[in-house]
């Protein structure tokens, strides 16, 4: 569910149609999310929950996610903790639609999310409904920002 957090930012020039596969294969690692929880567990009560990369570790009790997306269209993202152990590792398939990332998990749980993506050099943002507060409703927005990992 990080994962589907973690995620990708920019302000992009070009027509939001034109976004390519190639533009995301390889490695990414999280710059910020921020989450709108509404109804949060189902309640009246409402919250906001932002992460900036400076603060990320002493909040989130792990590393940046590192997101990988391959040319087989597959895709998985490593959850590692301070100590560097791999604690948590979502996968599946992935596939751009016009403007949009779509990500289907296949591990450990099935879910499909679609992502309104923007890429602008080596950032990227994403934006999506989510169900961050494990709720049962997607209806949790989700904005986050990731930078490629030169090579």
């Amino acid at each position: 569910l990080l994962l589907l957090s973690a995620s990708f930012a920019c302000n992009d020039t070009k027509p939001r149609d034109t976004i390519s596969a190639g533009q995301l294969n390889g490695g990414w690692n999280n710059l910020s999310l921020k989450v709108d929880i509404h109804s949060k567990k189902n309640s009246d009560s409402s919250e906001v929950f932002e992460v900036n990369r400076p603060e990320w570790e002493g909040r989130l009790k792990i590393k940046p996610i590192r997101t990988f997306f391959r040319e087989d269209s597959t895709w998985n993202s490593a959850h590692y903790n301070l100590h560097d152990s791999l604690v948590y590792n979502p996968s599946g398939k992935w596939w751009i639609e016009g403007d949009s990332l779509v990500m289907m998990q296949q591990f450990p749980s099935i879910d499909i999310t679609r992502y309104a993506l923007t890429v602008n050099n080596d950032t990227a943002s994403f934006t999506a409904m989510l169900d961050w507060d494990e709720d049962g409703k997607k209806d949790d927005k989700y904005f986050g920002q990731q930078v490629k990992v030169k090579k």
